[in-house]
C-alpha cells in the first residue's frame, strides 16, 4: 500500500474522532447522511482556520468509505491535486466533492452523490450477457465486406509477404512461425498469414466468421487451425504458444483489457511481437454523427464504460454490438504492465478535411478512429530469464 494512501486511512480516522467529540456523532460505519450535517455545522460556523484540515479529513473518511463500499481505488496519491477515487472505470475527488459542500450550501451533498454511484455500479453489463449479443452481431456481420474476404486467396509468398503490415514484414519469413490471429476470423488475416508460411491459428467468438477461414484453408490446403472463444479466455491453449500475436480491432467488444493482455502475455514467448489495432475512446465518446452541427462528446472517458447496442449504421461503431470505452492509459499503459514494451505506436490515417460533412473520412480529422501498437514480450521474472 502506498504510503499516502496510509496517511489517508489516518485522516479518515481523524474524521471518525472528529464527529464523536465534537459533533457527537457516530459516522464509523458509513453514516453518510451524518457527515452532511456535520458539514453543514461547520459551514455554519465560518471559521477559516479549520476549514482545510476538516476537507482533507472528511474527504479522506469519504474516500475510504467509498473504497469499502464500491471497491474503489485512490490514485493519483502523488499528484500535485487532491488524490481522486477510481471506481468501475470512473474516477472521482471525495476531497473536492467535501470541499465543494464546505464551501456552499447548494453544493450536492454527499448522500446524493453516493446515490449516483449507487446507481452507476448497479448498471455495470453482465458479461456473459453481453458475449451472447456480440456473438449473434458478428454473425449477423459475417457477410459484410468491410470485415471479411470472402474470395479465395490466390497470392504466392511473395504477394502474401507484400500485402502484410510493415511492421510483421519485418521479419524475413513466416516459415514456421507460430501465428496467433485474435479475433480475427472472416478470411482477412488467418490465410494471409498460411499464405506466407506461417503456422497460424485463428481465435473467434463468431462461428460464422470462422466458418470463412476454415473453408479457405480447406481449399488450399493451408495449416491453419481454429478455436471458438473469446479474447480474454484463451484457457485451452499453452503457454509460450505462439511467436506473433496479431489483432485487429477489437478489443472495444471486451470490459476488461488486462484480462485480454494477461491472456496474450501468457500465450505468446518472450521476445514475441504482438501487433493490434483498437477504437481510440475519443471516437466511442462522441455522438455517432454531427451533433448540432458539430462533433461533440456524449459519453465520459470512463474505463470499461458500456455502450449499449448500436442500434444505427454508423461511421463509429458496428450494428448492434455492444462496446466498451477504454482510455489510453488502459491501452498502453495496461500493455506495459503486462510484461510488454512498446516499440512504435501510430494512428492509421482515415482522415481527409476535404470529404463531406459528417462522413466517416471528415470525422476523422477531428478524432482519429484508431491507434496501432507495436509491442514486444519481455522478460519481466528471474524464472522467465532461465527459461530464454
Amino acid at each position: 500500500m502506498n504510503s499516502n494512501s496510509i496517511q489517508l486511512a489516518d485522516f479518515a480516522r481523524a474524521a471518525i474522532e472528529h464527529a464523536e467529540d465534537q459533533h457527537g456523532m457516530k459516522i464509523g460505519n458509513g453514516d453518510v447522511a451524518s457527515v452532511d450535517q456535520i458539514l453543514d455545522r461547520e459551514r455554519g460556523r465560518q471559521e477559516t482556520r479549520n476549514f482545510d484540515a476538516i476537507v482533507l479529513c472528511y474527504g479522506a473518511w469519504f474516500g475510504e468509505w467509498i473504497c469499502k463500499n464500491f471497491h474503489g481505488k485512490w490514485i493519483g496519491l502523488n499528484e500535485p491535486t487532491p488524490p481522486r477515487i477510481r471506481v468501475a472505470g470512473s474516477i472521482y475527488s471525495p476531497l473536492d466533492a467535501v470541499r465543494r459542500r464546505m464551501m456552499s450550501e447548494s453544493a450536492a451533498t454527499l448522500g446524493s452523490l453516493a446515490a449516483k454511484l449507487n446507481v452507476s455500479i448497479d448498471s455495470q453489463s453482465d458479461w456473459e450477457q453481453t458475449k451472447q449479443i456480440n456473438r449473434a452481431a458478428w454473425n449477423d456481420l459475417h457477410a459484410d465486406p468491410r470485415f471479411v474476404r470472402i474470395d479465395a486467396w490466390n497470392f504466392d509468398r511473395v504477394r502474401a509477404m507484400n500485402a502484410i503490415d510493415p511492421w510483421l514484414k519485418e521479419q524475413s519469413s513466416f516459415e514456421g512461425q507460430r501465428i496467433l490471429c485474435l479475433a480475427a476470423g472472416g478470411g482477412t488475416h488467418g490465410p494471409l498469414f498460411a499464405v506466407a508460411g506461417g503456422e497460424v491459428t485463428v481465435v473467434d467468438m463468431s462461428p460464422k466468421l470462422l466458418d470463412i477461414d476454415r473453408r479457405i484453408a480447406a481449399e488450399h490446403g493451408l495449416d491453419l487451425k481454429t478455436i471458438e472463444t473469446t479474447m480474454d479466455d484463451l484457457h485451452m491453449i499453452s503457454d509460450n504458444a505462439f511467436d506473433v500475436v496479431v489483432q485487429p480491432v477489437s478489443t472495444c467488444y471486451i470490459p476488461d483489457l488486462r484480462q485480454v493482455y494477461r491472456e496474450i502475455a501468457r500465450v505468446l514467448r518472450m521476445g514475441g511481437l504482438y501487433v493490434s489495432q483498437h477504437k481510440q475512446p475519443g471516437g466511442l465518446q462522441a455522438h455517432a454523427n454531427l451533433h448540432e452541427g458539430r462533433y461533440s462528446l456524449q459519453f465520459p472517458n470512463a474505463e470499461g464504460k458500456r455502450l449499449v447496442p448500436n442500434q444505427e449504421r454508423s461511421p463509429n461503431r458496428e450494428h448492434t454490438t455492444v462496446e466498451f470505452i477504454h482510455s489510453i492509459e488502459s491501452i498502453l499503459g495496461g500493455l506495459c504492465r503486462s510484461g510488454f514494451v512498446i516499440e512504435d505506436v501510430e494512428e492509421p490515417p482515415r482522415a481527409d478535411e476535404w470529404g463531406p460533412l459528417g462522413s466517416p473520412e471528415h470525422r476523422a480529422s477531428f478524432l482519429p478512429p484508431y491507434i496501432k501498437i507495436k509491442a514486444r514480450r519481455v522478460v519481466s521474472t528471474d524464472k522467465e530469464k532461465e527459461q530464454l
